[in-house]
């Protein structure tokens, strides 16, 4: 069933919830919460299912919550006007929203940072006794004790609803252990960057909640970089025997003439050997052959069945050794046949995973259970220049511990591939976030106008 999503505009957040109860019923999903100039507007969905909505309903949660709020403060208000000199907090306290951190902070701030000296008393006239100052002074003195205590009271019971607040706020995010509000911050700034939830989660369990959100989002950039393993660069000096393996299209054929020139115009061509096991397509080694043309580099071609070994170890005075394969889906009787002919080749031929960045971080996902059977040394990333997101290429990398080898970029041969840089394609990821929430709010934006646009021309 399709995800019914709708947006709310009210004077104040418990007006809102009560909207979206009525309109969507109890089992609605709030996704998210902002101020504007008419007071408070709450985008909410419905059949939204994820691991988080195994509890109670989230409409009836976030009203439970404002009520207890209200309760709060309607019993603040009652103990400040039962003296008057306290109607100036109870005025400062009405006017804050309680009902988000920024605003009960903003209350604690609020009372602290008040004086609690009494009003100037009205003006005497010059002969009024002294002695009737000592009575008002024991007033005074009163008035100062009552005002401590009561202040502790709310103090102490401000922060018990702020951090309660808090507490629920982060159980939105994970059920099974509650984050800040700073930490449910920064799991959403991840989940932007298209980073998998379970890292996401273990990001923002890492931070220091004690930095400002900017400091503790830069702190997380940088434990995303250090969650990615980078294979040692060198491939290009050291060389070795390589089979590149992944789904059709995926630049398998493209990155290994891209490496082979590379390694031609350091090394010389006597130095490198192409071998292909891809025999089930028609045409299947004309692009492999135009390269082995143009470089002047030896193309082997091994017949299904054939043992790999054999052909390695007639290759054993190359350099490097470049071993292209055949595209197919997990379904295709080929594609066991190809396992373990990559297998049967032994540990010297090392297995490196194409990952195209166009696709879907499922389908990354499932290109890694088909083939890590065959013992995956690392990845290659294709395509960056044709992505949106890194996030799920890099979550990839990082839940499952598969080094990144190397990065291509374009199509032109032999400039586009180059050595990773972990900071680098975090701060990449970062940008195309950002850039993706433009595009997203322009064409909003766009949408927004255009609907206007017809409203008019319709009156």
């Amino acid at each position: 069933m399709d995800m019914k999503v709708k947006r709310f505009t009210a004077a104040n957040m418990q007006i809102a919830l009560r909207m979206v109860s009525q309109e969507l019923g109890a089992d609605a999903v709030i996704l998210s919460s902002k101020k504007v100039n008419d007071g408070i507007e709450v985008v909410a969905a419905l059949d939204y299912h994820s691991e988080q909505d195994a509890g109670s309903p989230e409409i009836e949660r976030q009203l439970r919550l404002q009520s207890e709020l209200e309760e709060a403060k309607q019993a603040s208000r009652e103990a400040v006007n039962e003296h008057p000199q306290r109607q100036r907090r109870t005025e400062f306290a009405s006017r804050s929203d309680v009902s988000s951190r920024e605003g009960l902070e903003a209350v604690l701030n609020g009372l602290k940072n008040d004086s609690f000296s009494t009003p100037p008393a009205a003006e005497k006239p010059a002969s009024t006794p002294a002695a009737a100052d000592p009575p008002r002074r024991r007033e005074t003195d009163r008035d100062e004790s009552w005002y401590s205590n009561a202040l502790a009271q709310m103090s102490g019971e401000l922060k018990e609803l702020k951090d309660w607040l808090v507490s629920h706020q982060g159980s939105a995010w994970d059920s099974s252990r509650p984050m800040t509000w700073q930490q449910s911050q920064l799991w959403q700034r991840c989940q932007d960057v298209g980073l998998e939830p379970a890292w996401a989660d273990r990001i923002a369990s890492r931070l220091d909640t004690d930095m400002s959100l900017d400091d503790a989002w830069e702190q997380a950039l940088k434990l995303v970089a250090s969650d990615i393993p980078v294979a040692p660069a060198g491939l290009l000096e050291r060389g070795g025997v390589f089979a590149l393996v992944g789904p059709t299209g995926a630049g398998k054929t493209t990155t290994i003439g891209k490496l082979a020139a590379q390694f031609v115009i350091r090394h010389g061509k006597e130095s490198v050997a192409f071998v292909t096991l891809d025999s089930y397509r028609v045409a299947a080694h004309d692009q492999l052959k135009t390269f082995s043309r143009l470089l002047g580099v030896d193309l082997h071609i091994v017949p299904p069945g054939q043992a790999v070994s054999k052909v390695m170890a007639k290759l054993k005075d190359k350099k490097l050794v470049l071993v292209d394969t055949a595209g197919l889906a997990s379904q295709d009787p080929h594609f066991s046949v190809q396992l373990s002919m990559l297998k049967e080749a032994g540990p010297r031929l090392k297995k490196l995973l194409v990952l195209p960045l166009t696709s879907q971080g499922r389908c990354l996902q499932e290109n890694f259970e088909h083939y890590k059977a065959v013992g995956l040394t690392g990845c290659v990333y294709t395509k960056l220049d044709e992505c949106f997101s890194l996030g799920p290429a890099l979550s990839i990398s990082a839940l499952t511990h598969l080094p990144v080898a190397l990065v291509t970029d374009g199509p032109h041969i032999p400039d586009d591939v180059h050595y990773p840089d972990a900071a680098k394609l975090v701060k990449l990821a970062e940008q195309m976030a950002r850039m993706a929430k433009t595009r997203w709010q322009a064409a909003e934006a766009m949408n927004i106008a255009n609907q206007q646009s017809g409203i008019q021309h319709g009156a």
